[in-house]
């Protein structure tokens, strides 16, 4: 008998693949509650850059949540509930705004709130490291850029004390080179024009 009252204190855990736009934990929490005892719930927030970047282009500001996990007190409740919600509409009254949402769900067997933690303590560790190798090459890209800006000016100083003391030659100065393209000199016929006047006489005679 004690055996059985063990079993069905065993604790079960349904992962929530998908969440419904912006439902929050407590929502979440009410709505499981309605078939068994509930002990924790956990919502993985969005990307942080994912939320900042809808707001700036004039999305929704509530936060968002990308999966989760419910802990049924009863795991024997916890298989039931998942067999029977997954794939089903979140329901409610027909104006609620998760209405026509669907619950993607799995009972996960022979496993734990630990593996949760686990997991959350990773999640935050890559995300520390992808934030601190973002920082890193954000601050190699502005010491560069400084290091640019640095040369420039130590180049235009030098360049202006040598203009100062009239030392720069054509390249420092910048200046083009441009080639000069001798021209022809005009006879006299062509600068009086006589040419074009011997021609038209030619041409009258010929078509008299």
């Amino acid at each position: 008998m004690a055996s059985n009252e063990a079993v069905s204190l065993s604790p079960g855990i349904i992962y929530l693949s998908r969440i419904p736009p912006y439902m929050k934990p407590n929502k979440v929490k009410h709505i499981f509650s309605q078939y068994g005892e509930i002990g924790r719930v956990y919502l993985q927030p969005e990307d942080p850059a994912v939320r900042k970047r809808r707001v700036k282009f004039g999305g929704n500001r509530k936060q968002n949540y990308t999966e989760g996990w419910v802990e049924f007190k009863d795991k024997r409740i916890a298989k039931r509930v998942a067999l029977m919600l997954n794939n089903t509409n979140v329901g409610g009254k027909k104006r609620n705004y998760h209405h026509d949402d669907l619950w993607n769900l799995k009972y996960l067997s022979k496993f734990n709130w630990t593996h949760i933690t686990e997991k959350i303590a990773y999640d935050s560790a890559v995300r520390k490291q992808k934030l601190h190798t973002e920082v890193s090459q954000a601050r190699k890209e502005i010491d560069h850029y400084l290091q640019a800006v640095d040369k420039k000016k130590v180049k235009t100083a030098i360049l202006e004390r040598k203009r100062k003391a009239g030392t720069l030659d054509e390249e420092e100065e910048g200046s083009k080179i441009t080639r000069k393209v001798k021209q022809r000199k005009l006879n006299e016929s062509e600068e009086t024009g006589t040419t074009n006047c011997l021609s038209d006489k030619i041409l009258s005679k010929i078509l008299r």
